[in-house]
């Protein structure tokens, strides 16, 4: 069977456009992952693609490090994700964990600036950020949320003491939630 070509020029591929996937967009679908536990989410629009990745992918994390230029002013620490409740050993430092509260908080809250995983300390094992009756300022970091495989060290918004933590260590926050009750 003969092939039939004709005059007529292949059109162009379309360009990748830089306006196929907005932040807010990426933002609702982390959120959408987080709220239904997914763990991976694949899309192409408009000739780009997206694809976002959930979990403890340390392999991954281990490229991120690496690409990133070193940098000699500041030091930035990055925690691994932590083992799954029923495979970790029970220790000292968790039973000695503050209890979460389950009502609402009554004073002033650090809320979160971000859809993440929550962590109260830089690795595990290691000594929380913030504690109860520590005193916060704006430059004080207070918790490390993980988004997108990116440890994103979170800062207090306001100023004031933390008298408690509203969320448990190592689970997934939303955008806004109170994380952290003050006295003003």
């Amino acid at each position: 069977m003969a092939k039939r070509t004709t005059s007529k020029p292949a059109a162009p591929a379309p360009a990748p456009s830089s306006s196929a996937y907005d932040l807010k967009q990426i933002r609702e679908i982390v959120g959408l992952m987080a709220e239904n536990n997914l763990t991976y989410f694949h899309s192409e629009q408009k000739g780009a693609k997206l694809e976002l990745r959930r979990g403890s992918d340390l392999e991954a994390v281990k490229e991120l490090l690496q690409s990133l230029p070193a940098s000699s002013g500041s030091h930035v620490s990055y925690a691994a994700a932590p083992a799954p409740a029923a495979a970790a050993a029970p220790s000292a430092a968790a039973a000695a964990a503050p209890a979460v509260a389950a009502e609402a908080a009554m004073g002033p809250t650090i809320n979160s600036p971000m859809v993440g995983t929550f962590y109260r300390s830089t690795a595990p094992g290691e000594k929380a950020i913030a504690n109860i009756g520590d005193s916060v300022d704006e430059n004080s970091n207070v918790c490390i949320i993980e988004a997108m495989k990116v440890m994103n060290e979170i800062k207090a918004d306001t100023r004031g003491t933390i008298v408690r933590v509203l969320v448990e260590d190592g689970k997934p926050v939303q955008y806004g939630q109170p994380l952290f009750e003050l006295k003003a």
